[in-house]
């Protein structure tokens, strides 16, 4: 079984109770990302929303290349870009820059969105994401030819165009598919590189890899050499309970997206104010603790890959947490928990 650790998911978010900047708080990732790497993570990963009143990192690419300019060996993931709101070609290209700039680092994870506002923000089809999802992705890869091509499809049509200059990666960057309805998860086996998920149990982490695997099959793929990517909530301490220490910017994270299904950020309910998961569900979402404690939530997850190729991805930074508290986390969690998450 291989076992990569990364960290992220970075979102860039500002609590409206905090004194931090988003300067501040793009400065601060790529301090982080840096120690990242110099502890032995080995990839960082970041996500992206629109729109939304706590400044969710809307444009990840750009923050990807200022990552690659401070790092030198770390891979560096989307988790995931939202197609429907990207024009292809622009995305080719903007993929293929940071591809460069890093040297061949980048990890292209590509969803469908499922926010109403954003889809009304884009003047996007909601109706139409799935396809535009699967001609997204083979767009990119006829783009990172560098021939000309064009396409036909039921969202995008191209005539004759070219897209340069290449990615360093022959072929171009690995590109994931994340979703969580049937469709979404075979998707993933039938086109693409990897699957990326963030199902908190074993049984869930199954039930989608046997999806992942029917997609696979069902193109007369093998899966077995796809990547996987579970992202993950995770704080190991060892100076009491951390739970004061995130709890807020845990409810910023979580309760934002309960928020906008609650019709938050949008021009009827223009605030954002999270809701905050009920009783113990809060604290379930969460591998939080010792070091050991920590390790005993994570390493059931780890253990029904099998010997499938796994990147676990653990968010250690939450919306409104200081550096030197994060960075706490992260020494700690590289010197304790991920030497035995890759061991099994």
């Amino acid at each position: 079984m291989g076992v990569r650790v990364g960290i992220g998911l970075f979102t860039a978010q500002v609590p409206a109770t905090s004194k931090r900047t988003f300067g501040q708080e793009y400065r601060e990732t790529l301090e982080l990302v840096r120690l990242a790497e110099r502890v032995g993570f080995d990839s960082a990963w970041v996500s992206e929303h629109h729109g939304s009143s706590d400044g969710y990192l809307p444009s990840m690419l750009p923050l990807l290349a200022a990552l690659a300019a401070v790092t030198e060996r770390i891979e560096l993931g989307t988790g995931v870009v939202l197609t429907s709101f990207h024009d292809p070609l622009r995305l080719a290209e903007d993929a293929a820059v940071v591809d460069l700039l890093s040297g061949g680092r980048l990890l292209l994870g590509l969803g469908n969105g499922w926010r109403e506002e954003e889809f009304r923000m884009f003047g996007a089809s909601k109706a139409e994401r799935g396809a535009r999802t699967e001609e997204t992705l083979e767009v990119l890869r006829r783009a990172w030819t560098g021939r000309r091509f064009s396409f036909e499809g039921r969202t995008l049509a191209y005539d004759r165009v070219k897209v340069t200059p290449q990615p360093a990666r022959r072929g171009g960057p690995p590109i994931l598919l994340g979703g969580y309805d049937r469709k979404a998860v075979l998707r993933a086996g039938r086109l693409a590189d990897g699957y990326v998920t963030d199902e908190t149990g074993p049984n869930g982490v199954r039930s989608n890899l046997a999806l992942v695997d029917e997609g696979a099959t069902s193109v007369g793929r093998d899966s077995s050499g796809l990547t996987v990517v579970l992202l993950q909530n995770a704080f190991a301490w060892r100076d009491g309970d951390p739970w004061s220490l995130i709890r807020e910017g845990l409810v910023q994270q979580l309760g934002t997206y309960e928020a906008w299904g609650n019709g938050a950020d949008t021009p009827e309910l223009d605030r954002l104010d999270p809701v905050e998961p009920a009783g113990e569900d809060l604290r379930l979402s969460t591998a939080v603790g010792t070091p050991e404690e920590v390790l005993a939530r994570l390493l059931p997850l780890v253990r029904a890959f099998g010997d499938r190729d796994l990147q676990l991805v653990v968010r250690l930074h939450y919306p409104g947490m200081d550096l030197d508290t994060a960075a706490r986390a992260v020494e700690l969690f590289a010197a304790e928990v991920t030497p035995a998450l890759k061991s099994g």
